[in-house]
């Protein structure tokens, strides 16, 4: 051997190379065993990791198949990967994970340029990687946790590889990717930046969505859209290098600005059918604690989380016409209002003392439920009513409370008073003294009064502020005080509208109120005086127990129940008036009676038939809860309180030949996966002889002729108006479709101050008659094939 071979050969076997290998040979069991460790002690569950956890959106359905409504935790909604626009997935590779397809979740080259350049040169996570950092770790400031926290993450993607195939792992990371404004998921992100389906979305689109996963808030393409413009470009030459995007489409479309004129970030009252959104959550959640729907595993569904599609009957076509209708009805409605109310305080107007301070409290109240109120007594109060209920226990700082306080001290003996007269209890009064005597006393007083200062001050400038409007934004920007603009709301009209099919009970549209940004109660299920709508059950119940005829003739004159009548009761005589406070005399048939809304004829109809039950029977059989009627004979007026839906759904019977049936707004509710966790059962029953219901429907055929001939299909219907003109109703009805419509104010002083301008005929079937004629001009919606009532 040649001297310089001797010394090669004892260069290998000198200390330092010796302690490398067997550094790198340590550091290698090191990771080994690292490796070992976390994917059989820190790792989630196999069913942790083969179903990981989504928070989906839940989707409302219509039956003509559009999703027109969500509600979630996060908005998202599940795409599989062959549902995925291929621009998105190319762009995708090329930006994030160059060697996806020939990796097994952990690229050792990425891995290497990123340790040699120190991450200068682009991260080494692969997809597979981020797809794990999005399900179970969270980033760390710490340099020696986010090193533990990359290997949990490398062997989770090593699992995650072996369990899925790379286009399912493509697919979650993108319905898992955050894309801020509550957009989760690529899908969503699609629809609220640029208000289409992620499969409709150009090149240059898909390239901005994913450059934001690099960092959303820095490449916000709202917020920011230079940074947006750079980034999409860079993601556009990576499609260009991987062969995804030629040269020269790359050079038309890195020009192109960055537009977002169709971005809109979905809050719950914007799109179709609010109301109904609205009202079928409530419904959902209070189904879903029924132990009948539950998980395979016991568990509660969670509507928000849990991905459910809830298939409803609601048409969206129709709902469409009758949110069109709405706005045109309603806003030349309120236009009439404001002109018959100017110069007019509707609070003050021919009132006595007490009902303008009813009124006042009524509006007061408004102020209270405000966010601004809130706020403010939040920062005044909120200090010392801790420190007093640290110490009193029970204490109750209401404002009714305080405004006890503060008479007991003007008026000693006030609460003794008040506890003699059953309104507060002795246990209560022992709680007011604790703090009438405390040191606290005199702070509260102080801050109360700060309050009561500061509140006059905001609710009495003037400052710009947005209120509602009859108008494409539903709002408009306005200068005025805080308390004009609850005074300017509270004048606005209101309506409540179903329309049912009569033949099955579908709620085809919802109309709960005029705008629910600034409108949250929905009126279709709220319950008022339904006025002479109710007068064709009274008509009905004479016809078919007193075997009256529609000829029968009724002379129009006062008609009364006297006193201790033993069939009604009454402790003192009745003599209700007609509408127009006059009699004629005349002798009319039922038929013309129930046209001219004839109370009178009511009244008689009432002594015929000789006791409330039987018209509560009848109305009962029509699916009314006979307790919201009430035991008196003024029934035959329209006092019962009842809801749009109430109607709806009684009159279904006239429409159907007799046959009632029940409303119902959800036919089936599926899981994420489609299997099905509630169906519907419709009811029907024949609570109408159809010999006698011809009767009743022809009646109304004819109490409707004055507008029966704009229309294909047979028209019937009753108006109804209460009194002071608070209500304004129309139940209108053809052989396919029944609309029930209820306009009016949320308060009772929010009315017209005349019958011409108050009817029913004028609040609200104009509302049905719009409806109508665009329904009947849409041939795709497939009614119309009935046209004429089932005649025995």
């Amino acid at each position: 051997m040649s001297k310089s071979g001797s010394l090669k050969s004892a260069g290998i076997k000198s200390p330092f190379v010796r302690y490398l290998f067997m550094g790198l040979g340590a550091g290698l069991i090191l990771v080994v065993l690292m490796f070992f460790i976390i994917s059989k002690t820190l790792l989630p569950d196999t069913e942790e990791l083969e179903n990981p956890k989504y928070e989906i959106a839940s989707d409302f359905i219509s039956a003509d198949g559009e999703v027109f409504g969500k509600i979630f935790k996060y908005n998202r909604e599940w795409l599989n990967y062959e549902d995925l626009n291929p621009l998105l997935v190319k762009a995708l590779i090329a930006t994030e994970d160059e060697r996806y397809f020939s990796h097994s979740g952990i690229d050792a080259r990425g891995t290497a340029r990123a340790i040699f350049f120190m991450g200068k040169k682009g991260g080494a996570s692969t997809i597979t990687q981020q797809l794990a950092k999005l399900f179970f770790t969270q980033r760390s400031s710490s340099f020696i946790r986010r090193v533990w926290q990359k290997l949990k993450e490398w062997v989770i993607a090593v699992e995650f590889e072996r369990r899925y195939t790379k286009e399912e792992i493509l697919a979650m990371y993108l319905n898992k990717s955050d894309f801020l404004y509550d957009a989760v998921g690529i899908g969503a992100a699609a629809k609220t930046y640029f208000g289409k389906d992620q499969k409709k979305l150009e090149v240059e689109e898909c390239a901005i969505l994913i450059g934001m996963l690099k960092n959303p808030r820095m490449f916000n393409p709202v917020l920011y859209p230079e940074r947006s413009f750079s980034r999409r470009n860079v993601v556009l030459k990576q499609m260009v290098k991987n062969n995804y995007l030629d040269e020269k489409e790359y050079l038309v479309k890195k020009i192109k600005p960055v537009v977002m004129s169709n971005f809109r970030r979905q809050v719950h009252f914007d799109g179709l059918a609010p109301y109904f959104r609205m009202e079928l959550t409530k419904w959902l959640r209070k189904l879903l604690e029924d132990d009948r729907y539950r998980k395979p595993d016991g568990s509660k569904y969670n509507p928000y989380t849990d991905g459910l599609r809830i298939y409803t009957t609601i048409d969206t076509r129709i709902q469409r016409y009758a949110e069109q209708a709405m706005m045109e009805h309603m806003s030349a409605l309120q236009e009439k209002y404001w002109q018959r109310w100017k110069g007019l305080d509707p609070v003050t107007y021919k009132a006595s003392k007490e009902l303008i301070s009813t009124r006042n409290k009524a509006l007061i109240q408004m102020m209270k439920d405000s966010d601004r109120y809130k706020q403010i007594k939040n920062v005044h109060m909120t200090a010392v009513f801790s420190d007093i209920s640290a110490e009193i226990d029970g204490a109750s700082l209401e404002d009714a409370d305080i405004f006890r306080l503060y008479e007991e001290k003007a008026n000693p003996g006030h609460l003794k008073k008040l506890v003699k007269e059953g309104t507060i209890s002795e246990e209560q009064k022992r709680i007011y003294d604790q703090i009438m005597e405390s040191p606290h006393w005199k702070t509260l007083q102080t801050q109360w009064n700060k309050m009561q200062k500061a509140v006059n001050a905001a609710f009495h400038t003037r400052t710009s502020m947005k209120v509602f409007a009859y108008n494409e934004q539903g709002e408009k920007t306005v200068e005025m005080t805080p308390m004009d603009s609850i005074k300017y709301h509270l004048q606005h009209m209101q309506i409540g509208s179903v329309a049912i099919h009569p033949a099955n009970g579908n709620v085809l549209a919802w109309v709960g109120g005029i705008g629910h940004k600034y409108f949250q109660y929905d009126h279709v299920n709220s319950n008022r005086q339904v006025g002479s709508t109710f007068k064709p059950f009274i008509y009905s119940t004479a016809i078919i127990d007193k075997a009256l005829s529609p000829c029968t003739k009724v002379q129009d004159t006062e008609q009364c129940i006297l006193a201790n009548d033993p069939n009604f009761k009454l402790s003192s005589k009745w003599c209700p008036s007609n509408a127009d406070k006059k009699f004629t005399g005349q002798y009319l048939t039922l038929r013309q009676a129930l046209k001219e809304s004839k109370n009178s004829v009511s009244v008689y109809l009432m002594k015929e038939i000789g006791n409330v039950q039987s018209v509560k029977n009848f109305v009962g059989n029509l699916g009314i809860d006979k307790n919201k009627i009430e035991n008196y004979p003024s029934i035959c007026l329209g006092t019962p309180e009842l809801s749009a839906m109430d109607m709806a759904g009684a009159y279904t019977a006239f429409a159907n030949n007799g046959i009632v049936s029940r409303p119902i707004f959800v036919t089936r509710i599926e899981d994420k996966n489609g299997k099905l966790i509630y169906a519907a059962n419709p009811e029907q029953k024949r609570a109408i002889n159809p010999a006698y219901n011809y009767v009743i429907v022809d009646m109304l055929k004819y109490v409707a002729s004055g507008i029966a001939s704009k229309y294909k299909s047979e028209v019937a219907g009753k108006t109804g108006t209460t009194n002071s003109y608070k209500d304004g109703w129309f139940v209108g009805f053809t052989p396919e479709i029944v609309i029930a419509t209820w306009v009016g104010g949320d308060q009772e002083f929010i009315r017209f101050n005349s019958l011409a301008d108050g009817q029913g005929a004028v609040m609200a079937r104009p509302f049905f008659e719009k409806l109508l004629s665009k329904i009947e001009s849409d041939n795709r919606l497939g009614l119309g094939v009935n046209l004429i009532f089932t005649k025995p």
